[in-house]
C-alpha cells in the first residue's frame, strides 16, 4: 500500500494525509506556551530586578539552561545560602493569589 494512495469517494485525498505527525507542534500549544511566556514576564517584572533574575537563572528561562545555586551565586558575587534564600522568599511573593492567580489557568 502506498501512502500516496487515493482515498474517499472524490479521490481528492491521499492515505498518507490521514497518519499524524507526532512532532508538529500544535497551534493552539504553541499559542498557549507564547501567553504563557508573556504572563510570566508579566508577573516578573513585579519583583525586584534581583529577585526576578535568581528565578530567570534558577529555572531556566532566559536560555533552557536552569543555573545551581553554587552558578547564580557566582553571578550575584553572594553565597549559594544567600541565593537559596532570595529563591525561597521570592517562590513565596509568587504564590501569593495577587502574582500568582493570572497564571493558574496553565496548570490545568
Amino acid at each position: 500500500i502506498s501512502l500516496d494512495q487515493t482515498i474517499g469517494d472524490e479521490g481528492d485525498s491521499q492515505l498518507g494525509d490521514f497518519i499524524e505527525d507526532s512532532e508538529a507542534v500544535i497551534a493552539v500549544d504553541a499559542v498557549s506556551f507564547t501567553l504563557l511566556q508573556d504572563q510570566l514576564q508579566d508577573v516578573l517584572t513585579t519583583l525586584s530586578e534581583r529577585e526576578a533574575g535568581v528565578v530567570r537563572l534558577r529555572f531556566g528561562l532566559t536560555d533552557g539552561m536552569p543555573r545551581t545555586l553554587d552558578e547564580i551565586g557566582q553571578v550575584y558575587g553572594v553565597t549559594r545560602e544567600r541565593i537559596r534564600q532570595i529563591e525561597s522568599k521570592t517562590m513565596s511573593k509568587l504564590r501569593h493569589p495577587s502574582r500568582s492567580q493570572v497564571l493558574r489557568d496553565y496548570l490545568d
